[in-house]
């Protein structure tokens, strides 16, 4: 009895140091990490070589001539903004004691995500599909969390 007592305490403290065992708002703030690395990164791209992403990410839709560099401009600065708003939000999740205001930080970079991949379904699908899929994981991860964490209130 004790053999199996001593083995179940070592695993339960091997749980408790383990990242993905202290629940999903970790979790989550490494999927914020991934997508901040994503989102700068393909901002990065827009701003520094679009001609790059021609054909590839970026789908033409004016009868062959290119975006203009300004709306690339634009769109390289709110993908980077947005990847440091996901760097933001993972820094207060990663947090014990703000996580609550990283979940509301997360839920809303999210959003804002959602409804940039969205918009850029048009132009972008590949990337946008990714964003997006990206988006609902962490947003489903949130709302598991704030569920868990209102079922230990009551």
């Amino acid at each position: 009895m004790d053999g199996e007592q001593n083995k179940a305490e070592v695993r339960n403290a091997a749980e408790r140091k383990s990242l993905l065992f202290k629940g999903p708002t970790v979790v989550a703030a490494l999927v914020c990490v991934v997508a901040a690395a994503f989102s700068t990164g393909v901002g990065i791209a827009f701003l520094y070589t679009p001609g790059a992403l021609q054909g590839t990410f970026l789908i033409s839709l004016s009868n062959g001539s290119s975006p203009s560099q300004g709306l690339l401009n634009l769109v390289g600065i709110l993908l980077v903004a947005l990847g440091l708003a996901y760097v933001v939000s993972a820094v207060l999740l990663w947090s014990e004691t703000h996580w609550i205001k990283g979940i509301y930080a997360g839920m809303m970079v999210s959003i804002l995500g959602m409804l940039g991949a969205g918009l850029g379904t048009t132009f972008a699908p590949g990337i946008a599909a990714a964003g997006m899929i990206v988006n609902v994981l962490i947003v489903t991860l949130l709302a598991t969390e704030t569920w868990e964490a209102r079922r230990g209130v009551e």
